[in-house]
């Protein structure tokens, strides 16, 4: 064994940390969309930071070095001599001039070096296993191990090429064909010594053993580049790239008939641009690979920033995914590709339950297929071995794909009961011809548009039901829950509402595709569909149903869009670009006649509120400040020239301050052109979480104990400032978020009691409280981001929705409270006497 080569990832996980790192600071993690909302941005800002290699101007002829291109002369020393040379001058360009250059044993490169074969030239390999040892760190289907050299071998190496208009032969028939039928013993030891963490340092095959080395391979390499060569028959993959970066591929083109042929192969690679390639393999023309199994999942290095066009293919299966794919694969993008002939499967991911592994964000669009079995193919189980490690495919975008004829499946999705396909989008598609024009089992969030096949538009079958209906131990009433799964979906804050007016929906966001969406749920049937797609950026919570009951509102950067809900039709409400100074955020607050509402700026160093009229377009800043923060600005409902608003930081809890320079909310009145405290209580309390009633008529808030939860109770106040009303107290429960209902009877609120969630219902009338549920949220101290319940009424009292992250992670939930029943929990009737109480001042 070579001392100096080592089974290693580390140069790959080095080169690979400033970039994730710039990744993520920048906002371009998984999943991620350039601004302006357009996915295929994202793949020129990958294809731009890719580095080139950066190879000397000095050349070398392996003619100089003994190389003879007859046929039957040995190559093998030449090269040696001819890459010793290039390394001790720090690298430069061998030239193989025309000519047939046998070589009985593998040539390993060296950095900054480019091996470039002249048109006529051929090199080809001898069919002695002995010559291709020692063996060397490689990668065998997944699981790291020592084995036999690749044929052409860099390993962790720093600008290095393949150029050329020559051809590299792998001579794979002979012996190594007749090791696929011998490599079964190896095969099953190698996964096993994977799925029981045997050091790497211990798998060591080659000689003895059955397992076919590659053709070519980069091992922890950066700044790769092959173009123009010819490759045929390979032992095993043609063109292998693992743990490396900066990766081009281009004008590549294959004939590669032996068993096994794949075309390209980039592993656990990140930054990689596949060309202008022409592929004739016996194999998947390109699988995109990210490990298997144990190893792989322990490592997590995954296979990202991926770009696939402008290629011909042709053979076995065109563009696959795995389904060595355990370290997860994301960000690819393949466009403008064409297949020829007949291939297997068309476009392909597959994974299976050894792998485990997260397959998210791929993206294609413009294929042309003549014949496949199946064109469009996304399987969790492909050849399965075990039950351990569901993987997990989302956020998969397939759009204007042509084809002739599927001999089996037109589409194939296949996923999971306890891992389904999540986020299917597949548009513009036409299949002229398919046996089975489609076949879904096991597949969230399937949305097809223009997807002909056999001349029928396709539909997705009706989703099933997402109310899982539950009866809370706690009280006897009945809890729907919404959604579920790994990824957080909430229901919007409580200042905004989550219900159409004629509560036949709820509307939702979720970050299961990786990124906000928007979705409805029909409450009767649980049917759910996305009412946004990818291109539209949601802010967590930050949307509402609009007081016309029909449509979504919510803001996608400058733009602000509403959706009906009951049919997806989307439009423009507003454009903030030329308005404003930066994309504003929002807070769901209309005015009830839909035409006013309000959007807010809080960065560094602008923090802004604007108040804008969707009938005349005109955009009004209402509030500027140069420091703290802004939050919660909200609009009356019936009053368009009145705005509240909390500014920051909170300064309620400083003991210290003087009293007018405590206050918690600040009110604009545009007809008396003042801008001045609105709520401040007195010292030793404090108001958190205030809302307007939706006639506008009284200002809801919460008054509690500085710097605890309780005692607490709920007030209101009128819109001047006066009428000062207790409606419950309680020295127990710790209320934290809550909203009136429509008609002014009633107010729901969380509790932030860690451990002992509640969700109260309160008559605001007579002060009697009942508890619906106990959440379950993981409430802490402060405000976790999503932890809170943030309930909201139905408009016409009777649903209430609210997110808790029971299950693990955020997810929403309904309690029908048509009937108004209850346990009679906290049955606290308010002092009559209690609203007379002057317990704090309006500031003015």
């Amino acid at each position: 064994m070579a001392e100096t080569m080592k089974l290693t990832c580390k140069l790959y996980v080095a080169a690979c940390l400033p970039i994730a790192a710039a990744l993520v600071v920048g906002g371009c993690a998984g999943g991620n969309n350039a601004a302006g909302g357009d996915p295929w941005a994202r793949a020129d800002q990958i294809t731009g930071s890719i580095r080139e290699p950066d190879i000397p101007g000095r050349a070398f002829r392996l003619a100089d070095f003994g190389g003879t291109g007859d046929g039957i002369t040995d190559n093998r020393e030449a090269f040696i001599r001819a890459v010793s040379a290039c390394r001790e001058a720090g690298g430069g360009r061998l030239l193989v001039e025309a000519g047939h250059y046998l070589v009985n044993g593998p040539i390993h490169l060296t950095s900054h070096m480019e091996l470039h074969l002249e048109e006529g030239s051929r090199i080809f390999f001898g069919s002695e296993p002995e010559d291709y040892l020692p063996v060397v760190p490689t990668s065998w289907e997944g699981t790291r191990c020592y084995n036999y050299s690749p044929f052409i071998y860099a390993y962790e190496l720093t600008d290095v090429a393949i150029t050329g208009r020559g051809e590299i032969d792998g001579e794979g028939a002979r012996p190594w064909n007749r090791w696929k039928d011998l490599q079964g013993a190896d095969q099953r030891l190698i996964r096993r010594m994977n799925n029981e963490a045997v050091p790497p340092e211990e798998r060591i095959f080659g000689r003895g053993h059955f397992l076919r080395p590659h053709l070519i391979q980069f091992y922890g390499c950066q700044r790769i580049l092959v173009e123009g060569v010819h490759i045929t028959d390979a032992p095993f993959w043609c063109l292998h790239t693992v743990y490396s970066r900066d990766i081009i591929i281009r004008g590549v083109t294959y004939d590669a008939h032996n068993l096994n042929n794949d075309g390209i192969d980039p592993e656990s690679c990140e930054n990689v641009l596949i060309e202008d390639v022409t592929f004739n393999n016996r194999d998947d023309n390109i699988a995109i690979k990210a490990g298997r199994d144990l190893e792989a999942r322990s490592l997590g290095i995954p296979a990202r920033n991926i770009v696939v066009r402008d290629c011909r293919f042709k053979g076995h299966n065109a563009i696959a995914v795995g389904s060595e794919m355990s370290g997860g694969v994301h960000d690819v993008y393949v466009e403008d590709c064409t297949f020829a002939g007949t291939v297997m499967y068309g476009f392909y991911l597959k994974g299976n339950r050894d792998r485990g592994g997260e397959v998210r964000d791929i993206y294609a669009r413009n294929l042309e297929f003549d014949t496949t079995r199946s064109t469009i193919i996304i399987d969790s189980n492909y050849k399965s071995e075990g039950s351990c490690c569901p993987p997990l495919f989302k956020n998969i975008y397939v759009e204007n794909v042509r084809a002739r004829m599927a001999t089996e499946q037109g589409i194939y999705l296949k996923g999971f009961s306890e891992r389904p396909l999540d986020s299917i989008f597949i548009r513009n598609v036409e299949i002229t011809s398919a046996r089975i024009p489609m076949e879904v089992t096991e597949t969230d969030h399937l949305v097809l548009e223009d997807v002909v096949i056999n001349g029928q538009l396709q539909q997705p079958a009706p989703p099933e039901t997402g109310l899982i209906k539950t009866v809370s131990p706690e009280t006897g009433r009945e809890v729907w829950q919404i959604t579920k799964g790994d990824d957080p979906s909430v229901a919007c804050y409580f200042e905004g509402q989550a219900f159409t007016g004629d509560e036949r929906y709820l509307v939702y966001s979720s970050l299961r595709t990786g990124k906000w969406m928007l979705y409805r749920v029909e409450l009767e049937t649980g049917v759910q569909e996305p009412l946004t797609f990818a291109e539209r950026e949601i802010n967590g919570d930050d949307y509402t149903v609009m007081p016309d009951g029909e449509r979504v509102c919510y803001l996608d950067g400058w733009e602000m869009y509403a959706n009906r809900v009951e049919t997806g039709e989307e439009e423009l409400l507003f454009d903030f670009k030329g308005h404003l100074p930066a994309p504003p955020r929002f807070t769901g607050s209309f005015t009830n006649d839909g035409r006013y509402t309000m959007v807010f700026i809080s960065g560094d160093t602008l923090k802004a509120i604007y108040r804008t009229d969707l009938e005349t377009g005109e955009v009004l800043e209402v509030h500027r400040r140069t420091e703290g923060r802004i939050s919660h600005p909200l609009i009356n409902p019936e009053d368009p020239r009145v705005i509240s608003y909390v500014p920051g930081p909170d300064t309620q809890n400083d003991m210290t301050l003087p009293m007018e320079k405590r206050a918690r909310t600040w009110k604009v009145d545009l007809d008396a052109g003042t801008d001045r405290q609105f709520l401040t209580v007195p010292y030793g309390f404090r108001a958190t979480h205030e809302s307007w009633s939706h006639d506008g008529s009284r200002f809801f808030f919460f008054r509690k104990t500085r710097p605890g939860w309780s005692p607490v109770a709920i007030c209101s106040m009128d819109k001047a400032g006066g009428d000062l009303r207790v409606h419950f107290e309680s020295d127990t429960i710790r209320l934290g978020h809550g909203v009136s209902s429509r008609d002014g009877r009633w107010f729901i609120s969380d509790s932030q009691e860690p451990g002992s969630n509640e969700l109260v219902l309160v008559n605001l009338e007579s002060g009697e409280a009942q508890v619906l549920c106990r959440p379950d949220a993981s409430i802490t101290e402060g405000h976790d981001a999503f932890a809170h319940v943030h309930p909201s009424f139905s408009p016409g009292g009777n649903y209430v929705a609210f997110t808790s992250d029971r299950t693990g992670t955020p997810q929403v939930y309904v309690v029908p409270v048509g009937d108004l029943t209850g346990s009679g929990v906290y049955a606290q009737a308010a002092d009559p006497e209690v609203g007379k109480r002057t317990f704090f001042t309006n500031g003015e």
